[in-house]
């Protein structure tokens, strides 16, 4: 019924529209976006928490075009399209090559409109943007409970770590889900690194990682400690423990060239804003002193 109401919509949009065509086109809009809320609560009490949110996208995009097409709330146009893109971006790290694709094919429909919004809404941007915060903190839950099913699926097929040509075997399902969502955290780095992602969001996906690395060594630690007088598991989990442990060096590294190059930035660059803060000379010596000392600590701990 939605889709039958949004083709009638698009079909008079296209066709150019009248004011008598365009109220027609309008009550389209509404009744699709009538019919997709009802399918996206009725996903939500009946179906599993991914189709709930690939719905609660779906509704999304249909509310952000009602409002588009009205012309009186791009505030809350932007903010439906805006979680749309949210949803399918998190959707689409996981599963197969062709739900990725398809993920990617719903944000590349979604951009556009969003550029527009932004366009439009021009000095009134940043309210939208504030609104949009409080509006993604009701979508977290919800991804974030999608991401850990998703995890937890992988992390049964998930059975060993490899670090510097070694093969460390995991048979805890929490240690391998930890390690999973800590390698997603790292791919998204990877990808922060070849966009223009501020320095600030960077540091925040280092401390999620950082978390994740450390809920898998604590569950590694549990299970030694648990492991009694069976030395062969004591061997592979202080082997895997080590593992973790370097990996977990080298990206605190990583976090503090980060750091390094934010501070030389700000000190080198001249600023006319009087209230901005730039690096002093000692700063710097002391994220090189820090820089130096997690190098050595990460070299004397490796095997």
């Amino acid at each position: 019924m939605a889709e039958r109401a949004w083709s009638h919509a698009m079909e008079k949009k296209t066709a150019g529209t009248n004011a008598k065509q365009r109220i027609y086109m309008l009550g389209r809009f509404r009744k699709a976006v009538k019919w997709a809320s009802l399918f996206s609560q009725l996903c939500s009490v009946k179906g599993d928490s991914r189709t709930s949110l690939e719905a609660e996208a779906y509704a999304s995009y249909m509310k952000g075009a009602l409002f588009f097409e009205q012309d009186k709330n791009i505030d809350a146009a932007m903010i439906n399209f805006k979680n749309t893109r949210a949803i399918y971006e998190e959707l689409g790290k996981y599963g197969s090559i062709e739900n990725q694709l398809l993920c990617r094919q719903r944000i590349d429909e979604v951009e556009p409109m969003i550029d527009f919004c932004s366009h439009k809404l021009g000095g009134s941007y940043l309210q939208a943007h504030e609104l949009l915060d409080t509006a993604n903190d009701l979508l977290k839950a919800k991804m974030e409970a999608v991401l850990s099913e998703t995890r937890s699926q992988q992390a049964a097929s998930m059975t060993e770590f490899k670090w510097l040509g070694r093969t460390f075997p995991i048979t805890n399902a929490k240690t391998r889900v930890s390690i999973l969502k800590a390698q997603q955290l790292e791919r998204d780095l990877s990808a922060a690194a070849t966009e223009s992602v501020a320095a600030d969001k960077k540091l925040a996906i280092f401390d999620k990682i950082f978390s994740a690395y450390h809920d898998a060594r604590s569950c590694i630690r549990n299970d030694l400690a648990s492991a009694g007088n069976a030395e062969d598991i004591k061997d592979d989990l202080n082997g895997l423990d080590k593992a973790v442990s370097a990996v977990l060096g080298l990206r605190t590294i990583e976090r503090n060239q980060l750091l390094v190059s934010i501070g030389k930035s700000k000190f080198t660059k001249h600023r006319d804003e009087k209230n901005e803060r730039t690096t002093k000379p000692e700063e710097l010596v002391r994220l090189y002193d820090l820089l130096i000392q997690v190098c050595l600590f990460s070299v004397t701990s490796s095997f």
